[in-house]
């Protein structure tokens, strides 16, 4: 059930509105109902809560839940607002704010770091991947944006479709896709200038000879980003893109397929991005030799050359201080990328950030079902588990999550916790061996 709510503050509080900027928020409950409800920004509700933080326990990324008063202002407002029932276990919250200043200063990165720099004139085209976020109502927000959409499968494109995204900037990167869903893509003209990128030289036998669509063709660069094994997809048995050692037959393939594009992305959570930079440089270099021999073939200025360069996405998620007298790690990847290979600003741009734009954006409330003592271990029971995190609970390599208790909670002495999902096999656990306040049933989490 999807329901519809706007609120805002009373007209009367003109000093609280000159205060606090416009805030919005998607409100998703996992299991009964979804909520949109866009409201003016209320003073900060007081609160004790404390970070429960194991430090033990950091990663690479920035540890942190996000801004810790605005997933608390937002779980308040929510229940003022009549909008969690009793039934409603489990909530998922989404600020456009902090999403929109994420999107806002990728896009800015990539205009004062590269294409002011270079003075190019080409265009620079931000899909971001659905699959980090497939919610219809942000999709439909990130394109009125201005943003393009990212997408691993034909279901995505019709969610790009849906949420009004113009065909051209929409990205189909599926690695499975079928002959029909290419001749879909030919064929519609809603999907008229959509950007295709074949994952193989053998998904090249299944494209028309004048596709209604931009073709472009995935290289694996065969790097090592330091991305994590699970997410690392540039070694040389990568199911993903053609080796760069076939340069020959990439060149060729260029030569005798309407390949427009070329694509590239080394992996997720990249911590190396010198390789990652690397990569792309190389994908330029080949993208300048083919348009060399596309001009010795077809004739210079005349013929099909190679015109956009998407080079993915795949930056580790960042907090964005507030002083603009520190870089972002977006902003020296964009730096790196114009002082290592300038020449991708002669090519269109497209980048595919997914993870980087939306980690700090959301938040997700859950009640304590059951806390019980095994032996020297707390293990609370939540409603959110593998169905939710699902990198989290497989992949067992943290991301920077943090779980904060709500209220009163947060004050108690701590003790080692499991925290268990609901789903029905062992290894269902957002987290083992975390030391945080002691929880009842009944007690909140963020």
């Amino acid at each position: 059930m999807y329901k519809h709510t706007s609120t805002t503050n009373s007209s009367n509080d003109s000093q609280k509105k000159k205060n606090h900027h416009h805030h919005n928020y998607y409100t998703c409950e996992s299991k009964h109902q979804a909520v949109l409800s866009p409201s003016e920004y209320i003073e900060k509700i007081p609160t004790t809560m404390t970070k429960a933080h194991n430090e033990e326990k950091k990663d690479d990324f920035d540890v942190v839940i996000g801004n810790k008063d605005e997933a608390l202002w937002a779980l308040n407002k929510a229940k003022a607002d009549g909008l969690i029932g009793p039934d409603d276990t489990s909530i998922l919250f989404h600020s456009l704010d902090t999403h929109h200043k994420y999107l806002t200063h990728l896009s800015n990165a990539f205009d004062k770091y590269g294409s002011a720099v270079t003075k190019s004139t080409k265009t620079t085209t931000h899909a971001i991947a659905v699959k980090t976020n497939p919610h219809p109502g942000i999709l439909r927000q990130v394109v009125q944006w201005g943003f393009g959409l990212e997408c691993a499968s034909m279901e995505e494109v019709y969610l790009a479709v849906h949420a009004g995204c113009p065909s051209e900037k929409i990205v189909f990167d599926s690695p499975v896709k079928t002959k029909r869903e290419i001749q879909i893509c030919h064929e519609s003209e809603s999907l008229t200038g959509l950007l295709l990128n074949v994952n193989s030289l053998e998904e090249l036998n299944r494209i028309p000879d004048d596709p209604n669509f931009v073709l472009g063709l995935r290289i694996n660069p065969l790097v090592d980003t330091g991305a994590p094994s699970m997410f690392h997809v540039s070694s040389n048995e990568s199911k993903f893109g053609v080796p760069l050692t076939q340069r020959r037959q990439i060149l060729e393939a260029i030569c005798n397929y309407p390949v427009t594009q070329l694509h590239v992305h080394s992996g997720t959570a990249m911590a190396n991005l010198d390789s990652a930079v690397g990569a792309i440089a190389s994908v330029v270099n080949v993208a300048i030799e083919a348009n060399a021999m596309l001009d010795q073939k077809l004739g210079a200025g005349v013929g099909r050359r190679i015109v956009n360069i998407d080079i993915g996405g795949g930056l580790r998620p960042e907090i964005l201080e507030k002083s603009s007298n520190n870089t972002s790690r977006m902003e020296s990847y964009v730096q790196a990328l114009q002082q290592s290979c300038p020449g991708l600003w002669d090519f269109n741009i497209i980048t595919e950030f997914g993870q980087w734009s939306y980690f700090y954006s959301g938040y997700a409330y859950s009640k304590i079902e059951y806390a019980l003592q095994r032996e020297r271990c707390r293990v609370v029971y939540v409603h959110l588990g593998a169905d939710f995190l699902l990198r989290d609970v497989y992949n067992k390599s943290p991301r920077g999550i943090n779980f904060v208790p709500v209220g009163e909670a947060a004050n108690r002495e701590r003790t080692v916790t499991d925290i268990a999902g609901p789903l029905c096999f062992a290894g269902d656990y957002l987290m083992k061996s975390y030391l945080m306040p002691k929880l009842e049933e009944g007690d909140e989490i963020l």
